[in-house]
């Protein structure tokens, strides 16, 4: 083949902070943005990028049975990220389609960290407040109490990569309390339970009835989905806090507004949701006690050019015939 295309799909960040990764694309082929609605078709997303051999996708679309079954000459879809719960492995597989990720170490720092910042922020109403001086509303800072973190307990829903390096920062944070762990899985890395043996493994109600702060880190799956719910959240300790940079769809929205109207749960900062871009009038985004960011938790310079610096390497790779490096199609039984 004498050139590639390379469509670069619902991705506001590869190629605009790094530039230097888009040229390298451009020395390969033809490189082109595209921006699709979250919920496009399978078929559709198709019609759009055929033609195209090579993808870098986002966190959307959807890469579904129907999309594989629809596109021709598709040689590999590129995620700039992790999570792969958007491409469906099996399809891509049996259509001959290779899917990559990024190494989970290049986020897992930027994302516990965002995290735990969010989770700061909420519980100091640190955005209410500063919103509230800078419409000149000095006087009103007695309304903005917060709780302080040393000595309360922690918790982790999903202890994985990410989870895992929150799990350490709650640690430090809570003045070297016990952290309590929710993972049937037990997914950290080799060696992570022996060498912190303050990370404590409990049932997910245990978890919930005596944290004061909780971290979703939870992957999503037909398990996962909608795992803090109205049963859920009510047996959760009075007055908690939540923080959600893994995926939306681990709660129920409905559920969630009602548990914080109730005062069952103080606030909940999350940097992902069920429905993305979310809507001007959804009503966590006019309650101080949500924090709602737009799913920048990977939004640092070093993991954004390690992110992109993945990426060029894959197209690169795969241009030379060469292993592609976190390839997830060839790992599928």
């Amino acid at each position: 083949m004498s050139e590639y295309k390379i469509a670069v799909v619902n991705s506001s960040s590869f190629g605009q902070i790094f530039k230097e990764h888009w040229s390298e694309l451009e020395k390969i082929g033809q490189v082109d943005r595209f921006m699709f609605a979250p919920d496009i078709s399978g078929k559709e997303l198709a019609e759009k990028l055929q033609g195209y051999n090579i993808v870098i996708a986002s966190v959307t679309p959807n890469f579904t049975k129907e999309f594989f079954d629809n596109i021709t000459g598709l040689e590999l879809i590129s995620r700039h990220g992790i999570g792969f719960n958007s491409v469906d492995i099996k399809a891509a597989k049996e259509h001959g389609v290779k899917v990559t990720i990024v190494p989970p170490l290049v986020e897992r720092d930027a994302v516990a960290e965002n995290a735990v910042a969010n989770l700061f922020a909420i519980a100091r109403q640190t955005c209410a407040a500063a919103n509230r001086e800078a419409a000149g509303h000095y006087e009103d800072r007695a309304h903005f109490m917060g709780h302080q973190f040393n000595g309360k307990q922690y918790g982790v829903i999903g202890c994985g990569n990410i989870g895992s390096r929150v799990a350490e920062i709650f640690h430090l944070i809570s003045g070297g309390k016990d952290v309590l762990i929710a993972d049937p899985h037990s997914r950290a890395r080799e060696g992570w339970w022996e060498q912190n043996p303050w990370a404590k493994l409990v049932s997910l109600d245990e978890l919930l009835a005596n944290c004061d702060y909780i971290s979703l880190n939870a992957s999503l799956d037909e398990k996962d989905y909608h795992m803090l719910n109205a049963e859920t959240l009510k047996k959760t300790k009075q007055g908690v806090y939540f923080t959600n940079c893994a995926r939306g769809a681990l709660i129920d929205e409905k559920a969630m507004m009602d548990a914080v109207k109730s005062g069952q749960v103080a606030g909940y900062a999350s940097d992902t949701m069920e429905v993305e871009p979310v809507p001007g009038d959804h009503p966590f985004l006019h309650d101080e006690h949500f924090l709602i960011t737009p799913h920048t938790s990977a939004y640092t310079y070093e993991c954004l050019h390690g992110m992109g610096e993945k990426c060029v390497a894959d197209v690169k790779n795969l241009v030379a015939g060469k292993p592609l490096v976190r390839e997830l199609t060839s790992e599928l039984n």
